[in-house]
């Protein structure tokens, strides 16, 4: 498949932005528990940027472009769940327990809207992806056809 330099371009920061969803999603989700105990045990938020830096921030509406119109939505709802968690986190001052309950829940938003948005990359990555053309293939022999002629019964292996 020749790709232009729009497809390559296009290619290239959808790949760009899967990764950087992907790596977000997997700091958030699952160094949980060590930066939720390390916030409850400290009561600092210094650990939170690290958690949830990104190159979304630096993503421009020229890149944007590139995409198609359900990733830029998916993206907008993925990164706004991960900023709204941020935010609470940075400036709550609620008791850790109610901080925790409320991360839970966040986390599980942030995971609905991850789900939808790799569905949508990898929907438009696919498109960016060599089709294969199923009607101009030979056609296979088909294994479960019935066969008219009696099958051979076997012989008998010991002789």
């Amino acid at each position: 498949m020749n790709l232009t330099k729009a497809h390559k371009q296009s290619l290239i920061m959808l790949t760009i932005l899967r990764v950087d969803a992907q790596r977000l999603y997997e700091r958030i989700k699952y160094r949980e528990p060590e930066y939720m105990h390390y916030f409850s045990a400290k009561r600092t938020r210094d650990h939170f940027p690290n958690i949830f830096k990104n190159k979304y921030r630096s993503v421009t509406i020229d890149d944007l472009k590139l995409c198609g119109e359900e990733v830029i939505i998916g993206l907008d709802q993925f990164y706004t769940a991960a900023d709204e968690m941020e935010w609470y986190l940075m400036v709550t001052e609620d008791m850790p327990g109610t901080v925790q309950e409320r991360v839970t829940h966040m986390i599980k938003e942030i995971d609905e809207a991850y789900d939808i948005l790799q569905l949508y990359i990898n929907a438009e990555l696919d498109n960016y992806r060599p089709q294969r053309n199923y009607d101009q293939q030979e056609p296979e022999e088909d294994i479960f056809q019935e066969n008219d002629e009696e099958s051979p019964d076997f012989e008998d292996l010991d002789s």
